[in-house]
Order: structure tokens, then C-alpha cells, then sequence
């Protein structure tokens, strides 16, 4: 209980000493030494990074590079005493000689030097010259102590670097297929939706019937089984598109709904040959006439345009559809539209794109422009992944790109809406290990186009959905990173 009379007791003593001081009128000047011992800021300097290139023979070489990481904010927990950098120093850095730099409540610092794994630390006085091997370090960090003006040893911080151990925006694949086969056996003109933490594959079967079957993805992992739906005869099964939580889909140039039941007619009084896309609330599609129709699922009101698109894909080829926001208006999003051009078999592939605020699809024009031009892909696959568009597929019949004629030998690439495209060189890469992508879709390649689908989840997984079902996994690494600290 007298503890609690200490504070009071050492502010009266200061009190009566400070009275005492000014009553003598001495002209001895008391000086109190700071006993405060905080480190309040931590950053690194130049450190080398070895990295892996091309050389001039096209092959994988290795180089150092050298690079300031000053950028690489490291946070400071003072009440755990702990610092370390939230985003993890690229993949190849080398942490054995580091230059450090510190602010703390005074000039003397110690730190705790290991110089080979598993040795006894060893306090040594903290210059900003030191080159410090944190390749040594425990996992919980090399130990720094700042020593106060007053000889007060403060209580020791822990310091990590950390360093990735994979490269950010590489993208891997699983190396062995996933999931179980189609309860329906194998599958061709497919269409992959996902919603709900379902991927929906429409289909046509070996003997000509059309289905729709679903299974389950969650965090990266597959369902145990497929389950079917039967559908319509005269299904359109490239038409299955997502709008609003709902999956709508052509029979005979009839709009249907997908249900909990089966499905459902929309009763439109247009008939329709494609559904193109869907941005909010509406479904984009062609009519019989070639005119462009917009359907609103929420008042069920449509809109005819008369603008012609009798220059996009004909009926029953794939059109696959991806949406950008738009940065500068959160009310405004960019449709792209992508398919296999029948018309042009060696020239450019069929790309048309529209603003929600637009009154009309525009299609680019290869043949005027001096880009690099879209690939034109027998059975292509189009996604906005990592805030870029990629397609990929099968053959490549282009004569641009004669030395990518194989099928998924390459990402091909566009920054600025589809109107220029570039071969991926790096980073997205199909699977090296494992079954062969070209093997797989050649088992089904000459059962029809359509005879694999791609869709990507909200977890940012890319699933590659084959003829039988099973199914091949990638993700960028980044996207599996823990989020970084607020």
C-alpha cells in the first residue's frame, strides 16, 4: 500500500529541492542526464539482389543487380519492441551485408552480432557504417539495445529483414490436376461461370446433349464431385453469361434464366444470336438482325440500337467478354469483347470494345494501325487478371506470331484496352511441371472448339477446366501474400 505514496513523495522532494536551489541563489547549474532509450526510426541502404534474365541467346541468366531499399518502410513496435518491414525485400536479396540506419533517443547503440549460424550474439557498438549479416539472424531477429545518456541500458529490440521467397508476380501452377471428372463424361463448347463459390461449366456431351454442371471452389480448393444440369436441346452453351447473381443463357435465340429448379424463360419479344457481356444491370447481346440489344434484368426492359455488328463473330463461335473499371469514374466501367476471327484466319483476332456511357460497340481495326496486333486463337481463353488483360489459348493462326503457333505456349498481353498486345516473356508462364497443358487440350481438341474453359475466382485463382472435368490451378504469388499491416 505505501508504494502508492511514492510518486507524491518524489514530486514533493523535487519541489522542496527546486525551492532550496532558488533560495540559495546558487550558481551551480544541475544537469540530469536523459534516461529515455526509444529507437524511432529504422531504413536500410543499397543492398544487391541477384536476378534471373535473358541473355542474348534468349536463355535464363543470372545477374546481381544493386538497389537503394530505403523505400521499404520498416514499422516499430514499441511496445513489443519489435521493428521489421511489412513488404518483404525482393526475392534474391542479399541481407549478409546490410547498411543500416537509425535514429534513436541517443548516439550509442549496441546490437547483438552474429558472424556464423547459431552463434552467440555479441554486443558490438552500432555505427552507421556497419555492414550487418542478417543472414545469421534467429527468426526472431537480430537484438539492438540504444544505451541512454544517463548509462541506462534500454530493453533490447528485436529487427527483422524479410525477404520473399517467391517472386511476387510469378504465377504458379498446382503441378498435378485437381477435382474429379463430369458426371457427364467429357465436355466440348464449353463456357465457365463463376458465382458463389461455384464454378458452372456449360457444355455438349460425346452424344450431343447439352449440360451445365457445377462444383464447389474454396480457397483454392475443388469440390469432390460435378453435379449436372440438363439443359435445353438448342442450347446455346457459349452464351452462358453471369449478370447480377443470375446465370442467363440462349435457347433458339430465346433468353433463359438459370434457377434454383432448373430454368426459366424471359419471355423476351426479340430473338436474340448472342449474349456479348453484362455490366451492372444489363445483358449486351446481338440480335437476329445484327442489331445491338440491352437488356436491364432488374426492370426486364429492353433497348434495340441500331448500330450493325454484322462484322463480329458469327452464331455459335465464342465470344468471351471482361470487364475494367474505370479509374477516373467510379460510375463508368469498359466492356471488351475477344474471339477467333473466321473471316481473317492469318490475320488479327476479332476485339471490339464499349463504355457503359457509349451508344455503340467499337471493333478495332488491325489492319489500319501499326500496333501489335491481338492474336488471332483457334478456342481462346480472355481474362482481366492483375489489372491486365491476357489471352491465350489454342492454335495460333496469325502469321505475326508464327513462333507461338502452339497451343498455351505463350500469355499474350495488353495494357491499354486491347488495342496493342505483347507477348509475356516472363512471370506468366504456363506449367513446366506436371501434365503438359498442350496434352491436355489435345485430348480433346478434335471433339470440337470449346473443349477446355477458364474462369478465374475471387481469390484470384485461375482454373483451367479440361474436356473430363479435372482441372489445373494457377495464381500469381502476390495474391497469396498475408495482406500487409495497417
Amino acid at each position: 500500500m505505501k508504494i502508492k505514496f511514492l510518486p507524491i513523495l518524489v514530486v514533493g522532494l523535487l519541489t522542496v529541492m527546486s525551492t532550496m536551489t532558488s533560495c540559495l541563489n546558487s550558481d551551480v547549474e544541475e544537469v540530469t542526464y536523459s534516461s529515455e532509450t526509444s529507437i524511432t526510426s529504422f531504413s536500410l541502404g543499397t543492398l544487391h539482389v541477384k536476378r534471373v534474365g535473358k541473355d542474348s541467346k534468349g536463355e535464363d541468366s543470372t545477374y546481381t543487380d544493386t538497389i537503394s531499399m530505403a523505400n521499404y518502410p520498416f514499422t516499430i513496435n514499441q511496445a513489443m519492441r519489435t521493428i521489421e518491414n511489412k513488404d518483404s525485400l525482393p526475392v534474391g536479396t542479399d541481407i549478409s551485408r546490410v547498411i543500416t540506419n537509425i535514429t534513436a533517443d541517443s548516439n550509442y547503440i549496441l546490437y547483438g552480432k552474429i558472424t556464423s549460424k547459431g552463434a552467440e550474439a555479441k554486443d558490438t557498438l552500432w555505427t552507421s557504417t556497419d555492414s550487418i549479416n542478417f543472414s545469421f539472424a534467429p527468426s526472431e531477429g537480430l537484438t539492438f539495445k540504444v544505451l541512454a545518456y544517463s548509462g541506462v541500458v534500454g530493453k533490447a529490440y528485436h529487427v527483422k529483414v524479410n525477404v520473399h521467397t517467391q517472386e511476387p508476380d510469378s504465377l504458379q501452377w498446382n503441378k498435378e490436376l485437381m477435382g474429379s471428372a463430369f458426371t457427364s463424361g467429357t465436355l466440348t463448347k464449353q463456357k465457365a461461370v463463376y458465382i458463389n463459390n461455384c464454378i458452372y461449366v456449360f457444355g455438349q456431351t460425346s452424344e450431343g446433349k447439352m449440360v451445365a454442371e457445377y462444383t464447389t471452389v474454396s480457397n483454392g480448393n475443388p469440390g469432390k464431385t460435378w453435379t449436372a444440369i440438363a439443359l435445353p436441346q438448342q442450347t446455346d452453351t457459349y452464351s452462358a453469361t453471369l449478370c447480377q447473381g443470375n446465370i442467363y443463357f440462349l435457347v433458339n435465340q430465346e433468353l433463359y434464366k438459370l434457377t434454383d429448379n432448373g430454368y426459366e424463360s424471359q419471355n423476351l419479344s426479340v430473338a436474340l444470336d448472342q449474349l456479348l457481356t453484362s455490366i451492372n444491370n444489363s445483358l449486351y447481346a446481338r440480335t437476329a438482325n445484327n442489331e445491338s440489344y440491352i437488356y436491364d434484368v432488374q426492370s426486364k426492359t429492353g433497348t434495340t440500337e441500331q448500330s450493325s455488328l454484322s462484322e463480329f463473330p458469327s452464331k455459335g463461335q465464342k465470344i468471351i467478354s471482361a470487364n475494367i473499371p474505370v479509374s477516373y469514374n467510379n460510375n463508368l466501367t469498359r466492356s471488351i469483347l475477344l474471339g477467333y476471327n473466321s473471316t481473317k484466319v492469318k490475320g488479327s483476332g476479332f476485339v471490339a470494345t464499349r463504355m457503359t456511357n457509349d451508344e455503340m460497340w467499337s471493333s478495332y481495326n488491325y489492319e489500319q494501325t501499326d500496333t501489335f496486333r491481338c492474336p488471332n486463337i483457334v478456342d481462346p481463353s480472355f481474362i482481366y487478371y492483375n489489372k491486365k488483360l491476357y489471352v491465350f489459348g489454342g492454335e495460333i493462326t496469325s502469321q505475326d506470331y508464327t513462333d507461338y503457333k502452339s497451343p498455351f505456349s505463350t500469355f499474350f498481353c495488353s495494357t491499354d484496352n486491347g488495342l496493342t498486345w505483347e507477348v509475356v516473356q516472363e512471370n506468366m508462364t504456363f506449367a513446366t511441371e506436371g501434365t503438359s497443358f498442350v496434352e491436355l487440350y489435345n485430348k480433346g481438341k478434335n471433339k470440337g472448339e470449346g473443349s477446355y474453359s477458364c474462369i478465374v475466382d475471387q481469390n484470384n485463382f485461375i482454373w483451367i477446366i479440361w474436356n473430363n472435368g479435372y482441372m489445373s490451378r494457377g495464381r500469381v504469388n502476390h495474391f497469396g501474400f498475408l495482406p500487409k499491416w495497417e
